[in-house]
C-alpha cells in the first residue's frame, strides 16, 4: 500500500481520538446527574454533539480542500480537547451544554479531514484497505475506551473527561510533528500562527480586568489608561518602526521577534508590581502582538499568489476561531490561579515561534531564505 507511513500515524491518531470518546461515554450521563441534569435534558447532551457533527462536518471537509488536511485536523483535535477540559471543570448544566457543543463541533472535524486524508495518499486499488484501517482504528479505540472510562471514574466522573482531553492534547501533538500535508506545500503555518496569536490576545484581553481587579484593586479607569499607553505604542510601531525593521531584518525573522517579545510579554504581566510595571508590561506584549498581524498576512500574500483575498479570508476565519477559544481557556484556567492563563499564553507563543524557527532552519538556505523566494514556493491550486 502506498505512503504507509501516513497510513499508520493516521491509525494511531484515529485511535486515540476514538479511545478519548469512549473514555467519557460511560460518565458523561453520570457527570451530568451530578448537576442535577433530568433524563431528558441528558439526552440532549448526546444529540447536541451529533447535531453539531451533522451541521459542521461539511463545512470542515470543505475547508480541508482549501488550507489543506493538516491545519483542519490539528484545529479539530485541539479544539476537542477544550471542549473535554471544559465539560470536565463545568459548574452548572448551560456550561455542560456549551462544552458540549463545543466538544461535537471540533471533533466534527477529525473524520471528514482524515478519510480525504486517505483518498489523498492511496489510489484507487488501495483507497478501500486503507479506509478500512481506519474504521479498524476508530473501533478499537471505541473498545477499549469505556473499560478505561470506567477505571478512571472511581477517582470522580469529571476525571475521565480531563484524562480524554489530555489524550486529544497528544494526539493533536502527534499529528502536528509526524504527519504531513497530503496536499503538498500549504499556508499551514501563517493560519496556525494567526490562530495561536489571536488566541493568546484573546485570552490576556478577557480576564484583565478581573487580574488587575484581584491583585492590584484596579478599575475599569486605570484599565483604560494602562491601553491608551498600549494603544499609543503600538500605533507608533506600526506607522513609524514595522516597515524599517522589516527591511532590515526581513519578515520572517520580525514575525519570530513578535512572538517572543509578547511572550515577554505575559511573563511581565505576572511580574508586575503596580500600575506603571503593569503598563509597561502591556505595552511590550502588545508591540510584539500586534507586529505579527501585517507581518503574517504579507508572507501569506506572497507564498499565495492567486486567490489572496481567499487566503486572507481563511486567516481571518483562524484568527475568530483563537478569540473564540482564547477566553473559555483563559476563564477555565483563572480559576485555580490567576497566572495561568498567561503562563499558558506564554507557554504557547514560545512553542509557536520555536517549531517556526526549527520549521526554517530544515529548507533549503535555512535564514538566509528571502521572502520572494517564499513566494516562489508551492502555491494554492
Amino acid at each position: 500500500m502506498q505512503n504507509r507511513r501516513e497510513l499508520a500515524i493516521l491509525f494511531m491518531t484515529l485511535f486515540l481520538l476514538m479511545l478519548g470518546v469512549g473514555i467519557i461515554i460511560p460518565n458523561i450521563a453520570y457527570h451530568a446527574q451530578e448537576h442535577r441534569a433530568s433524563a431528558f435534558q441528558i439526552s440532549l447532551l448526546f444529540t447536541l454533539y451529533s447535531l453539531m457533527q451533522f451541521l459542521f462536518a461539511p463545512f470542515w471537509g470543505h475547508l480541508s480542500d482549501r488550507v489543506g488536511r493538516k491545519p483542519v485536523l490539528l484545529l479539530g483535535l485541539f479544539g476537542n480537547a477544550v471542549g473535554l477540559a471544559l465539560f470536565g471543570v463545568s459548574s452548572g448544566l448551560p456550561e455542560l451544554y456549551a462544552a458540549r457543543g463545543l466538544s461535537g463541533l471540533m471533533s466534527s472535524a477529525a473524520l471528514p479531514t482524515a478519510m480525504a486524508y486517505v483518498a489523498d495518499v492511496t489510489d484507487e486499488k488501495s483507497r478501500g484497505r486503507g479506509m478500512g484501517l481506519l474504521g479498524a482504528a476508530m473501533g478499537l479505540g471505541f473498545i477499549f475506551g469505556p473499560a478505561i472510562g470506567g477505571a478512571l471514574s472511581g477517582f470522580g466522573h469529571s476525571v475521565p473527561f480531563l484524562a480524554a482531553s489530555g489524550l486529544s492534547l497528544a494526539t493533536c501533538l502527534l499529528a502536528a510533528l509526524l504527519l504531513s500535508e497530503s496536499l503538498g506545500a500549504r499556508a499551514l503555518p501563517f493560519y496556525l500562527v494567526a490562530f495561536f496569536v489571536t488566541f493568546a490576545m484573546a485570552a490576556l484581553e478577557s480576564i484583565f480586568p478581573l487580574f488587575i481587579q484581584d491583585r492590584f484593586g484596579f478599575g475599569a479607569r486605570d484599565m483604560g489608561a494602562m491601553f491608551l499607553f498600549m494603544g499609543t505604542g503600538v500605533v507608533l510601531v506600526q506607522g513609524f518602526l514595522l516597515g524599517r525593521w522589516i527591511g532590515a531584518l526581513g519578515e520572517e525573522n520580525v514575525m519570530l521577534c513578535g512572538l517572543l517579545v509578547n511572550a515577554l510579554g505575559f511573563l511581565l504581566v505576572i511580574a508586575a508590581t503596580g500600575r506603571v510595571s503593569l503598563t509597561a508590561a502591556l505595552l511590550v506584549s502588545g508591540m510584539g502582538n500586534q507586529v505579527m498581524r501585517p507581518t503574517n498576512a504579507s508572507l501569506l500574500t506572497k507564498r499565495t499568489r492567486r486567490g489572496k483575498g481567499a487566503a486572507i479570508g481563511i486567516m481571518d476565519s483562524f484568527d475568530s476561531a483563537g478569540r473564540i477559544l482564547g477566553p473559555i481557556v483563559a476563564g477555565s484556567l483563572y480559576g485555580p490561579d490567576p497566572r495561568y492563563p498567561y503562563l499558558a499564553s506564554a507557554a504557547i507563543l514560545a512553542t509557536v515561534g520555536t517549531a517556526l524557527w526549527l520549521r526554517r532552519g530544515r529548507r533549503p538556505g535555512g535564514a538566509r531564505k528571502t521572502a520572494p523566494e517564499i513566494s516562489s514556493s508551492s502555491e494554492e491550486p
